[in-house]
């Protein structure tokens, strides 16, 4: 039975993410921490090889997948399916304001949620759809094959959902750090999660967890 492995990194830190801004399809770029810890996922990248490469086309995982580019010999090619769920009229905005406003949407980044409706934007089912069928279109087409993803915290949130499934009520939903390492595969046609969240390569730079998409 052919395996298809996947490796996913986060993008690398942001100003917003500092700051608590909401960026979704804000387009922002890594700041000076940001881009230590894109060499840094080069490195732990390092010795590892793929079939494919592919990143979100917004600034922030560009950057990143170019940081990783050399080490393991590819050019990462834009995918806008990649890209953070799109919030709308919350973008750009502090999320210290958004709790107060939409509750309910900036629930679903802590817990697990149902449908929710963004003003402006994707609503979390249309998210969730988008990022599925994105990973099954590259499964099929890369049938055995390994392949390397730089993409968001939303959307590894996404994927994680898709391939473990729902997270239970009484439970956070997954931390996920910038620049982490996660690993899954598909054998056949079932989904397996093998690493999640690795920052073990962050040890000299520093870990802060981030929840602003």
């Amino acid at each position: 039975m052919p395996e298809t492995e996947f490796t996913m990194i986060r993008h690398g830190q942001t100003a917003e993410n500092i700051a608590g801004r909401l960026q979704g399809h804000f387009d922002t770029e890594l700041d000076e921490t940001g881009l230590l810890q894109a060499r840094a996922a080069a490195r732990r990248l390092a010795g590892e090889r793929f079939d494919a490469f592919y990143s979100s086309d917004l600034k922030r995982a560009m950057m990143t997948a170019e940081a990783i580019a050399e080490t393991v010999g590819m050019t990462p090619e834009p995918l806008k399916e990649l890209r953070e769920w799109h919030l709308g009229i919350l973008e750009g905005r502090p999320c210290r304001e958004l709790w107060e406003e939409y509750p309910e949407i900036m629930n679903c980044f802590k817990y697990e949620s149902g449908e929710v409706s963004v003003p402006g934007g994707e609503s979390h089912n249309e998210f969730d759809a988008r990022v599925a069928g994105c990973l099954e279109r590259l499964a099929e087409k890369h049938d055995g094959g390994r392949v390397l993803l730089v993409t968001h915290g939303g959307v590894m949130r996404s994927v994680f959902r898709h391939i473990v499934g729902p997270v239970a009520a009484t439970s956070l939903l997954p931390l996920i750090s910038n620049v982490s390492y996660s690993r899954f595969c598909k054998r056949g046609d079932r989904w397996q999660l093998c690493c999640w969240n690795d920052v073990s390569h962050l040890k000299d730079i520093g870990v802060r967890e981030s929840a602003t998409f």
